[in-house]
């Protein structure tokens, strides 16, 4: 059936309209039934949250000082990973002299581990044993040394009763007594020894002259022992071991691409790792150290001597050193004094935006060297940022200051 487009002008507009209703978001679609992906509710720009507004007198009062930001010359530094070791001859391994017995010092008992020692302290006595164990040539040689005590003796009371009887002269009888202490002492000796043998080394009575005090040869502290009193060793045990501890070296690998580039005479920056990042580095000079390398990791390695009057260093620590490179470049820097962290890490200044107007202002601290902080991004040049009472203004910000 044909229809009259004169007739019914409108009957195709009402067709496509019919047809495009279902499938071009009207009020009743699905389309404007479906939820957001994300609803953000009351948005604030982070810089609307950190301004801090103080009076004349508070600003007084926090001792604040403002530093310019600004492109400056900074020394190139590199940053690597070292280690904590002792210097050399800074370590001592003491080793068992002969087959012997370990004792313990008369005073007190043996030390741990990890206590501290001086250069010539006695760590340990130490009775030394016969090469032959055998309880015969122990009897025997006790026999001999009692023997020889009894002649000894008998030689003595005959000079004194020659004397009595004006015989022998005074030098006989001293020599006489000479020959008796020197028999008491091998006897002495000798019964020492029979006595570990047979009794077992926690009952022998052992005196002082029967025994060797082994002693630190450096100041330190003593890094292992590794006997126990009444302990028998054969000759050339290692005993106890002791290191020099203060001051220390640190051990740089640096890749030998690199190596040329370093700063000789200067000093090095060291972290310990855990180290509060707001806390001062510390400083380590350079020294002559062995020239090793390692073709593995094609390095070699540079040594810097650190100071440990605390003791909070140890042998082996693995640490974060920035080197100094030959060699400026120019980089935003402000006062390493003005820098914040926050307790997720992040680096902070506040930047003053009118005469008691500060605002706290994010940025990216690339390295710290000379006083200066090296900034990546978060500032312009020129800007004011405060270098003296930062902490106070951010307890005054979160609540803790006045």
């Amino acid at each position: 059936m044909r229809y009259d487009k004169s007739v019914h002008p409108f009957i195709p507009v009402l067709i496509s309209a019919l047809l495009c209703a279902p499938s071009c978001g009207g009020p009743g679609s699905s389309a404007a039934k479906a939820p957001a992906p994300a609803r953000i509710d009351n948005p604030v720009k982070e810089t609307d949250l950190t301004t801090v507004t103080l009076t004349a007198e508070a600003v007084a009062r926090l001792g604040v000082e403002t530093a310019k930001a600004g492109v400056s010359s900074v020394p190139r530094t590199l940053r690597l990973g070292g280690e904590i070791v002792a210097r050399p001859g800074g370590r001592a391994a003491v080793t068992a002299p002969s087959a012997g017995v370990v004792l313990a010092p008369k005073d007190r008992p043996l030390p741990l581990a990890g206590a501290r020692v001086a250069r010539g302290e006695a760590v340990l006595r130490f009775l030394p044993l016969p090469a032959d164990k055998d309880l015969t040539a122990a009897r025997n040689d006790l026999a001999v040394k009692e023997a020889q005590l009894e002649a000894a003796s008998a030689k003595a009371r005959r000079a004194a009763d020659l004397l009595q009887d004006k015989a022998a002269s005074e030098k006989a009888l001293e020599e006489a007594k000479a020959e008796l202490a020197a028999a008491e002492a091998a006897a002495k000796a000798a019964r020492a020894r029979w006595q570990l043998l047979g009794a077992g080394p926690e009952n022998a009575p052992v005196d002082d002259l029967s025994t060797l005090a082994l002693v630190s040869p450096v100041a330190g502290v003593l890094e292992r022992l590794g006997v126990a009193a009444g302990q028998t060793v054969p000759a050339g045990a290692v005993l106890f071991e002791a290191a020099d501890v203060d001051p220390v070296w640190v051990r740089v690998p640096v890749y030998v691409g690199d190596l040329a580039s370093v700063e000789p005479r200067a000093a090095a920056e060291v972290r310990p790792f855990g180290r509060p990042a707001e806390a001062a580095p510390l400083s380590a000079s350079p020294v002559a150290g062995p020239p090793l390398s390692d073709a593995g990791s094609a390095s070699s390695d540079l040594y810097y001597e650190l100071r440990n009057r605390d003791g909070a260093l140890r042998l082996g620590q693995r640490v974060a050193v920035t080197l100094i490179a030959k060699g400026a470049e120019e980089a935003l820097a402000v006062p390493a004094a003005a820098v914040l962290y926050d307790m997720q890490g992040g680096t902070w200044v506040y930047v003053r935006s009118a005469p008691t107007v500060f605002v706290r202002t994010r940025v990216d601290v690339r390295h710290t060297v000379g006083g200066l902080a090296v900034l990546g991004r978060g500032l312009a040049a020129g800007a004011e940022v405060v270098s003296a009472g930062a902490a106070e203004l951010f307890g005054t910000e979160f609540g803790a200051g006045k």
